[in-house]
C-alpha cells in the first residue's frame, strides 16, 4: 500500500518527532481559526476543546489531501481551566507563576483523518508537577529561553530547558512534546504503514 501520510501542522517538533521514526510524511497548514473554537467551546472542559481542535485540524486538511491525515492539538488543564498559550512574556510569567508548585494535566490529543471521517483518535493526559519556582527563578528561567517558547502551551519545552521546572512529567515523552507517537505508530502498523513487508 502506498499511502501518503500527511502531517495538518507546522510544528517543528511534531514534524521532528516523524522525522525521527523514519516516517515519510508531507506537512500542510490546518488553516483552522483556533481563537474562534476556544471561544464557541469556552463553557466546555479542556479536554473536549483540545479534542475538538486535533479534529477540526485534521478533517480540515484531509479535504483537499489525499491519504491519512494526522492532526493533533494540545492544552494544558490547570483546576479544570484551560490555560492558552501565553501572548507575550509578561503572560509566560503569570502562567509560570500560576503553575508553580502545583499538578496540572497536559492533554495531547492525536488523530487521524481520511477524506472527511476521523478514522482513529487518542487522548494522552500527562499529570505534570511543577517545583515551587520563585519570582527570580522564573525571569532567570525566561530570560534563557528563546521567544518561540511562547508558542507552547505551558510555555516550557520539555526536551529542552523546561524539564528544569518540574518535579515529574506524565510518563510518555513524545506525547508532552506534542504527537502520540507510540500509539499513532501502533496504528501505522496495524495498517501496513510503517514497514513495506510490516512483519505480516
Amino acid at each position: 500500500m502506498n499511502t501518503q501520510i500527511i502531517l495538518a501542522s507546522k510544528s517543528q517538533t511534531r514534524s521532528r518527532l516523524l522525522k525521527n521514526a523514519k516516517i515519510k510524511f508531507k506537512t500542510v497548514d490546518h488553516g483552522v481559526d483556533e481563537d474562534e473554537i476556544k471561544l464557541s467551546m469556552f463553557e466546555r472542559s479542556p479536554e473536549e476543546i483540545v479534542t475538538k481542535l486535533a479534529e477540526m485540524k485534521a478533517l480540515k486538511a484531509s479535504i483537499s489531501n489525499e491519504g491519512l491525515v494526522i492532526g493533533s492539538d494540545q492544552g494544558l488543564d490547570l483546576n479544570g481551566k484551560l490555560v492558552n498559550k501565553a501572548r507575550n512574556l509578561d503572560e509566560a510569567y503569570e502562567q509560570l507563576k500560576s503553575m508553580s508548585g502545583k499538578e496540572h494535566t497536559l492533554i495531547t490529543t492525536t488523530v487521524v483523518a481520511k477524506e472527511n471521517n476521523i478514522i482513529w483518535k487518542y487522548v494522552d493526559r500527562g499529570k505534570m508537577k511543577m517545583r515551587t519556582l520563585n519570582e527570580k527563578t522564573i525571569k532567570e528561567y525566561l530570560e534563557s529561553v528563546d521567544e518561540k517558547i511562547l508558542g507552547l502551551v505551558g510555555v516550557y519545552a520539555i526536551e529542552e530547558e523546561g524539564i528544569k521546572l518540574f518535579e515529574h512529567v506524565g510518563s510518555d515523552l513524545f506525547s508532552i512534546q506534542g504527537l502520540s507517537m507510540m500509539p499513532l505508530t501502533q496504528f501505522l502498523w496495524d495498517n501496513g504503514l510503517l514497514f513495506k513487508n510490516n512483519g505480516h
